[in-house]
């Protein structure tokens, strides 16, 4: 499922029985304690039934070539990581931050990474070496 605006049909598809087998009551707990910041940001959801996707773009083509927020919760650790990509004349680049953390501090890390999502339409960030 890609582009849904609707926490709880995250929540919903968290608790299909398919994803208890992986890791949705690991995410379900994630959810619990992030969803109040999720409900105040305009953001996209896109799920697997081990990873959650956090996007400013809905549509899954467009989505790929966005800055991005992953998730993988994991028992006592949650990983996040954010994730931008552009096009550098004949070279693609990607970009990736991830955080493991424990859960109980998940809810700083995922603040953390959130803020670096642009605004649609925004330039990537040179690589920190350009210009040398």
């Amino acid at each position: 499922m890609h582009g849904v605006r609707d926490l709880e049909v995250v929540y919903d598809f968290y608790c299909q029985p398919e994803c208890a087998r992986h890791c949705g009551p690991d995410m379900i707990r994630f959810l619990d304690t992030v969803a109040d910041i999720l409900r105040t940001k305009l953001l996209y959801f896109g799920t697997s039934h081990m990873r959650l996707f956090l996007s400013r773009i809905s549509t899954y083509p467009e989505f790929m070539d966005s800055p991005s927020v992953g998730v993988y919760a994991d028992g006592r650790y949650v990983n996040l990581w954010y994730t931008e990509s552009w096009q550098d004349g004949d070279s693609f680049r990607t970009r990736e931050d991830s955080i493991r953390c424990p859960a109980e501090r998940s809810r700083a890390a995922l603040l953390e990474l959130l803020a670096r999502l642009k605004p649609t339409g925004a330039e990537p960030r040179p690589a920190p070496d350009a210009g040398r």
